[in-house]
């Protein structure tokens, strides 16, 4: 049975760091969580502003909290602004971390479809976060979910 492990997590972490950037001066934060949306490991690139670690913190709570990437969040909140901003709050305010209704939140999954944990990516463009955490997820040798 695959596991999400701290190892893996930094193989996502240095991936995704490394891939290519919209712009040479795009710094980014990486962070991995466990399928309970617990922090596994986190990547801050040393001139990215500090607030990038704890977005991408969110984005990968987000996956795990609500069962969805944070694409789909995304389109939600657009859909029923006044729910998503209910649910939002009650999520900080319990849970101790905001839902993210950006891209850049992706699902880990091993190749039978079962939920590792998630990956959030914040410095980019949505699109390009996204694709970072694909990247790195792939790197590690799982299966990413965006959808």
């Amino acid at each position: 049975m695959a596991q999400l492990t701290l190892k893996a997590a930094q193989t996502i972490i240095d991936a995704a760091l490394g891939g290519q950037r919209t712009g040479p001066d795009r710094r980014i934060a990486v962070a991995v969580c466990d399928p309970g949306g617990h922090p596994l490991a986190l990547g801050r690139e040393e001139d990215a502003p500090p607030l990038l670690a704890h977005i991408a913190q969110a984005k990968a709570f987000t996956c795990t909290a609500y069962g969805k990437s944070t694409d789909l969040v995304r389109q939600w909140a657009e859909d029923t602004p006044i729910w998503f901003h209910g649910v939002a709050r009650v999520a900080e305010q319990r849970m101790g971390l905001p839902l993210i209704g950006s891209k850049g939140g992706v699902f880990v999954k091993d190749a039978d479809g079962k939920v590792l944990g998630a990956v959030g990516v914040a410095g980019e463009a949505g699109e390009r976060d996204e694709a970072l955490a694909c990247l790195g997820i792939e790197a590690a040798g799982f299966m990413p979910d965006a959808g």
